[in-house]
């Protein structure tokens, strides 16, 4: 069981979609999904995105997310090192990059199409 985060826009393709199916790849920001497992705090998906959790799906402006992102990359690094024991420095940041990567995507597809990506959490 876990945490997955989808980010969805005005436009999304087909093929957009099916690159979020991912097989829970905790790296896959780049495509618009984080995955955290339910191993123990803290969550950093809850810091970036709590609406998401609130309502199920929210529209959050790419501003929040940036303003939010140092927040989520402080929970996402405390729990590599504290729940799964991480001391690799590349691995930390291979999840620390995937929210950096999720965040960037939404910013950019704000910019094209005018509106904040709609995100959807699912627990």
């Amino acid at each position: 069981m876990g945490i997955d985060i989808y980010a969805a826009w005005r436009g999304m393709t087909q093929e957009e979609s099916n690159a979020q199916i991912t097989g829970f790849d905790a790296a896959a920001g780049h495509v618009g999904y984080l995955r955290e497992a339910y191993h123990g705090e803290p969550y950093a998906t809850r810091v970036l995105v709590p609406e998401a959790f609130e309502e199920g799906e929210a529209a959050i402006p790419a501003a929040l997310l940036c303003a939010r992102l140092p927040a989520a990359l402080r929970a996402a690094e405390q729990r590599e090192k504290t729940v799964y024991g991480e001391t690799d420095p590349l691995e930390i940041q291979r999840v620390l990059d995937s929210f950096r990567n999720f965040v960037e995507l939404c910013e950019r597809k704000e910019a094209e199409t005018g509106e904040p990506c709609r995100i959807t959490a699912s627990d």
